[in-house]
């Protein structure tokens, strides 16, 4: 039996709408450099104003391939639709993999269909360190990144932050993405990346806590998929507001979302006494 336990790697559920009844494929998944459980959601898309959950599709073929070894993904027995690579595997930065998708007939006439995506991961570098500042008017925690970013390459960026290991910014509507222009002369001396809530409903900051900071390389086009998604979301929860629309992904045969692969560093800061002190003394 195969349980998958998803903690703090979990993305969020994207189901993305249609304005007709014609159900597609959506893909939800991405693989990371790390040695975790990697897997990806396969689910039908739910049609505009439908208010049933967009269901599972179960039964497929899922493989990875850097091009030399292939990695079989197999669907989790007790959560429908999820597929996952055996433990262990980690995908290398430099190389690009290719998702391979078929025994899908989502439009249920009797015909299998077959779906493919590519994605490079590209390197990530090692932030130096970072920062937390308390901000009172917007009553949150700024994390603030200190990093040279490398002047060779146009480079792309995704920003999530864990606190004690959990990961608190698990919804796509709350990464952050830069490209390396957001840096100025390529070097970040404290810029604000990604935030921690700090009103009275978030769970307070203690000494002690480890504030850590993801930091992942990604593909122009990733970046692209990712601020489409926020501009379709921003304000409203679930996805969009106004007029439904599709954020194009990179899923071959018309399926909707995006297959990515990002390597991915960290940088650690330990709350001290001092920085909480600060906090208080501005509130």
């Amino acid at each position: 039996m195969m349980v998958v336990s998803l903690t703090w790697g979990c993305t969020e559920y994207i189901d993305l709408e249609l304005e007709t009844d014609s159900q597609r494929l959506v893909v939800d998944g991405m693989i990371t450099s790390e040695r975790q459980i990697q897997y990806l959601r396969l689910s039908g898309s739910v049609a505009f104003l439908d208010d049933t959950v967009s269901p599972p599709v179960s039964g497929a073929r899922v493989l990875l391939s850097d091009g030399y070894n292939v990695e079989t993904l197999k669907e989790a027995n007790e959560m429908p639709g999820f597929y996952v690579a055996k433990n262990g595997f980690a995908a290398t930065p430099g190389n690009s993999y290719e998702l391979s998708i078929s025994e899908v007939d989502i439009d249920g006439d009797g015909i299998e269909e077959s779906y493919q995506a590519i994605s490079y991961m590209p390197e990530v570098t090692k932030p130096d360190s970072i920062d937390i500042l308390f901000d009172e008017t917007w009553e949150i925690w700024k994390v603030l990144l200190f990093f040279n970013d490398p002047p060779e390459s146009e480079d792309y960026y995704l920003f999530r932050v864990l606190i004690n290991g959990t990961l608190i910014s698990e919804r796509i509507t709350e990464f952050t993405v830069v490209s390396d222009r957001f840096f100025e002369n390529g070097r970040a001396d404290g810029v604000w990346v990604q935030s921690i809530n700090a009103n009275e409903k978030a769970e307070p900051l203690k000494e002690g806590d480890v504030v850590t900071l993801q930091m992942c390389g990604i593909t122009e086009a990733y970046f692209d998929f990712v601020k489409g998604v926020q501009r379709e979301g921003r304000g409203q929860y679930p996805l969009f507001t106004g007029p439904p629309a599709n954020v194009p992904g990179n899923i071959s045969n018309g399926a909707l979302g995006f297959f990515t692969a990002f390597s991915v560093s960290y940088s650690n800061l330990v709350v001290s006494a001092e920085l909480l002190e600060g906090k208080n003394n501005s509130d």
